[in-house]
C-alpha cells in the first residue's frame, strides 16, 4: 500500500468546476421626492345621501365633498411639482367621472367627478392636466369629489364608485 501514489488515498476529493450560465441583475434607485401618509393609501371619502331628484339635467353636479392627499417627507432637490392621476373604471355614458356600476340595487344615471382645488375637472385614466408646487416637508394636495348625472333619469341605489391614484413628478 506504501507503493500506491498519494493521489489514490486522496479518494474522491477532487472539486469540479464547470460552466453554468450567466445572471443579470436589474432594478432602479429612484430618488422619492414625497411619501405618502400612511392612511391616505387606503382612503375612504363619504359621498352621503342625496336624493334622485336633486338632479335634473345631465352633467349637473351635487353633493361636494372636500378630501386631501398628504405628501410628507417631500424634497425639493429631487422634484419641484407633482401631478395625480386618478384610475378606475369610466362610467359608460361619461367617460370623464367615474363608474358606481351596474345591476340589482344600484344607482343609475350617475357617476363620481373628481376636481383638483382649483375645481377644474380630473378625467379618470388621464395624465395630469394640473401639477401642484412641491415644498419641503409636509404638502397637502386638496380635491373635491362631487356626484354627476350622466343620463337624463337618476334612479336611487347603492352609488359607490372606486379609484387608486398615482403621482408623476417633475
Amino acid at each position: 500500500m506504501l507503493l500506491l501514489p498519494p493521489l489514490a488515498l486522496a479518494g474522491n476529493q477532487w472539486n469540479v468546476t464547470l460552466p453554468g450560465g450567466s445572471m443579470r441583475f436589474q432594478g432602479i434607485v429612484i430618488a422619492e421626492s414625497c411619501r405618502v401618509e400612511a392612511g391616505d393609501r387606503q382612503m375612504t371619502v363619504r359621498m352621503g345621501q342625496i336624493s334622485s331628484h336633486r338632479f335634473h339635467a345631465v352633467g349637473e353636479d351635487a353633493n361636494p365633498v372636500p378630501f386631501d392627499i398628504q405628501l410628507q417627507e417631500c424634497s425639493t432637490a429631487v422634484s419641484q411639482r407633482v401631478g395625480v392621476t386618478f384610475h378606475g373604471v369610466a362610467d359608460g355614458k361619461n367617460p370623464d367621472v367615474l363608474s358606481v356600476g351596474e345591476g340589482p340595487g344600484i344607482a343609475t344615471g350617475i357617476g363620481v367627478a373628481l376636481f383638483d382645488k382649483d375645481d377644474q375637472l380630473i378625467s379618470p385614466n388621464s395624465p395630469p392636466a394640473s401639477w401642484t408646487r412641491i415644498y419641503t416637508g409636509l404638502n397637502t394636495l386638496h380635491f373635491v369629489a362631487k356626484y354627476r348625472a350622466t343620463g337624463n333619469q337618476v334612479t336611487g341605489g347603492i352609488a359607490n364608485a372606486q379609484a387608486w391614484f398615482s403621482l408623476t413628478y417633475q
